[in-house]
């Protein structure tokens, strides 16, 4: 019997869980919000009130699972998405299916790694001008003024601990940061609390939050 671990319990993670129950699968759903996981008490095998984010609880919590396969069923928040599909590799979880609203996050879900994505909306558009300021970027847009955005390192960050790089009270949140990135995934990844992690050239960021202000930090980084 397969083991499966369902992250958020929106529409299709209510439906993926019952399903999979249906088909004989033990299924565990994990969600931060108590009054979701009471519509699947009694249909699923366990229900765990956590938020993932939380990468600590999230990998303390799975690191004795034995899962087979997990699912990140997280709605529009793809920030989330892409950090608990993250956590999930990191957790040893074998196989990862996770949702993307467009055709480019589900490009960047199956770069780190995402062995299965769902995709129930098509690509969309880029603006201009913050294309050409972020240079070298990938940039998904997440609505009209947010975006998740993938950039080289600016040359002001080379040399520097992440500890030395005023992240934080930005606008915008820092994800993580990677190095040497492959077809197979990222090698070398650093989280914002491993302060110690030193920045190389060619390393890549990865921010999401208001665009305008990714863009206008990245710029004044690259001065």
């Amino acid at each position: 019997m397969k083991k499966v671990l369902i992250i958020g319990v929106g529409r299709f993670g209510y439906t993926a869980a019952n399903r999979l129950s249906e088909l004989g699968a033990e299924v565990i759903v994990m969600d931060r919000n108590e009054k979701r996981l009471n519509s699947l008490r009694g249909l699923v095998s366990d229900t765990l009130i956590l938020n993932a984010v939380d990468r600590e609880a999230f990998l303390s919590e799975i690191g004795s699972g034995d899962y087979d396969a997990g699912v990140v069923a997280i709605g529009d928040d793809f920030a989330t998405v892409l950090l608990v599909s993250l956590y999930m590799k990191q957790g040893g979880i074998p196989h990862i299916v996770a949702r993307a609203s467009n055709s480019m996050q589900g490009k960047i879900l199956r770069r780190i790694g995402v062995d299965m994505v769902v995709t129930p909306e098509d690509e969309v558009g880029h603006r201009l001008a913050e294309k050409l300021i972020l240079k070298d970027s990938e940039q998904i847009d997440l609505s009209s003024d947010t975006s998740v955005v993938r950039v080289t390192s600016p040359k002001g960050f080379i040399g520097k601990k992440l500890s030395e790089i005023a992240l934080s009270g930005k606008g915008f949140d820092f994800l993580f940061v990677a190095r040497k990135y492959t077809e197979q995934g990222f090698v070398k990844m650093a989280f914002p609390d491993e302060g110690d992690f030193v920045i190389a050239d060619g390393d890549y960021f990865l921010f999401a939050g208001d665009t305008r202000r990714i863009a206008s930090f990245i710029d004044s980084a690259d001065d």
